[in-house]
């Protein structure tokens, strides 16, 4: 199974060695595609193919059997991706609702990446040759096209496509070589608002309003393959976040403090916020200020689980 190259973080930049594409909110995919057999995986090594019947028809416009990298998306009706409506496509596993979803809020294959064709490694090529073996393999239709690029201008591509609406941008060094399962500093994401990804540990008890919820989801990440506290969050959400997030916690919920080793206070904690500890197995994406010298995130906000993220991903870089 093949893991997916990742980015590590940079700000914005101009270079005639890289190549800059618009970054899409989305769930990140390989497709295998065999014999006209359509197989999506995404980064957890989940089979979730049956979860996109609109995407079923990708191997006829695609001339040999090959493996493809990309983002799975959801657009809105001003062209820009909604993870909002992405998030009730991952959520969904009731096949007539499924069935109906991919055509009231149909997604998007947003190919950027071939990694095998028919059956040769492309890996190690330059990704500007990958690209071009793209282009000549995949042609575009309604639910999948593989995405453009600009050159050498990533400053002004940067502004113009936060400008849009967009999260931001990702660069890539033209020389690269696919690296599986690496967080590469020659692919670098360029977001508009810094998040993190951080593991779901604990809520804390609602009140007037969120009383049938929740206050704050308390978060935690891995420090020197440790896990964490780092704080809680208590504001980004839409009304159907706290049920459906509610919905889940309760499933999880466990009578240990899943950091207690690391956060000698914990019973304290648990006494004034009125804490309940989940099993560490939610990820949720958020937007923060910074992360303060005691590893805590500064003003943080909600933006959404992240179904499609291993929590062993959520590390504080040193």
């Amino acid at each position: 199974m093949i893991k997916p190259m990742l980015c590590k973080t940079g700000k914005p930049f101009n270079s005639k060695e890289w190549i800059f594409e618009l970054k899409l909110d989305g769930t990140r995919t390989i497709a295998y595609i065999e014999n006209k057999s359509l197989k999506l995986i995404n980064r957890r090594g989940k089979n979730f193919t049956s979860r996109y019947p609109e995407l079923k028809d990708l191997p006829k416009h695609v001339k040999s059997n090959c493996i493809l990298d990309g983002e799975i998306v959801v657009f809105n009706d001003k062209g820009i991706p909604d993870f909002y409506q992405l998030a009730t496509r991952e959520q969904t596993t009731r096949k007539a609702k499924i069935e109906i979803l991919s055509k009231t809020m149909p997604a998007t294959f947003v190919i950027f990446d071939i990694l095998k064709k028919d059956g040769k490694n492309l890996m190690n090529l330059p990704l500007m040759k990958r690209k071009k073996i793209l282009r000549e393999t995949v042609k575009d239709y309604e639910y999948a096209f593989v995405i453009d690029y600009i050159e050498e201008f990533g400053k002004n591509f940067f502004k113009e496509a936060v400008k849009k609406g967009f999260e931001g941008v990702v660069a890539k060094k033209k020389n690269s070589v696919y690296e599986q399962g690496v967080r590469s500093s020659n692919w670098l994401k360029i977001k508009a608002k810094e998040t993190i990804d951080a593991i779901v540990i604990g809520y804390t008890e609602g009140k007037g309003k969120r009383k049938n919820t929740f206050g704050a989801l308390v978060l935690g990440a891995y420090k020197d393959n440790e896990l964490i506290h780092i704080g809680r969050v208590g504001t980004g959400w839409k009304e159907n976040d706290l049920k459906q997030i509610k919905s889940l916690l309760e499933k999880i919920v466990t009578k240990n403090c899943p950091v207690k080793r690391s956060f000698e206070k914990w019973k304290d904690y648990e006494a004034k916020y009125k804490v309940k500890w989940v099993k560490p197995k939610l990820v949720a994406e958020i937007e923060a200020m910074e992360i303060t010298p005691k590893l805590e995130l500064r003003a943080p906000s909600f933006k959404r689980l992240r179904f499609d993220k291993p929590i062993e991903e959520c590390v504080l870089s040193n």
